[in-house]
């Protein structure tokens, strides 16, 4: 199966809107995908960010559980900065 490519701000909001169907993870305002070298993908959730600083564990396991969903699907996209040309 061939994954999509994704923007990382495509991939963040994905996972924002999960944490969005929970009550406990409103204090959640942002989640940052980067590239990486995985055997499975080239993302990852590098930070999440939450007022105050801590996130609930049921935020952290939530968000897990859609990156692992949203891996089987997509790719991050590689950008090329214009100096790279």
């Amino acid at each position: 199966m061939t994954k999509t490519l994704k923007t990382a701000p495509e991939l963040e909001r994905y996972i924002l809107n999960e944490l969005r169907n929970c009550a406990a993870c409103n204090s959640i305002s942002a989640i940052t995908v980067s590239l990486t070298t995985r055997p499975d993908s080239n993302w990852e959730v590098s930070h999440i960010h939450a007022a105050g600083g801590t996130v609930p564990g049921v935020c952290a396991a939530i968000c897990d559980d859609a990156v692992v969903r949203l891996r089987e699907r997509y790719d991050l996209v590689v950008e090329i900065e214009p100096e790279e040309l």
